[in-house]
């Protein structure tokens, strides 16, 4: 193999495994960020946003959004990471 093409694809696996740290710090950080239920119902609540609504902006079941705010199911993954800016957002938004 040309040592030009080796040295592309070690790059390209650099590249690949610094998106997957970024990826993993953001959702370490999500959810040390994430609301309590409670209080992640609160928010969306006072902001003026259905389940619903929520639910669409995240491309999930608004049953799904109920699940996470009675706490019956946490979200996961780049789902979390969504879930938890989006209430950031809102809580700014109505002052919480």
């Amino acid at each position: 193999m040309n040592i030009h093409i080796r040295n592309g694809f070690q790059e390209c696996r650099k590249a690949s495994q610094s998106e997957a740290m970024s990826q993993l710090i953001a959702e370490v950080r999500a959810a040390r960020q994430l609301p309590a239920p409670a209080l992640a119902r609160e928010i969306r609540r006072a902001a003026g946003v259905s389940r619903d609504r929520l639910a669409a902006e995240l491309g999930v079941h608004p049953v799904t959004v109920t699940r996470w705010e009675s706490g019956t199911r946490h979200p996961r993954g780049t789902l979390r990471v969504a879930y938890a800016q989006l209430l950031g957002q809102l809580a700014a938004e109505v002052g919480q």
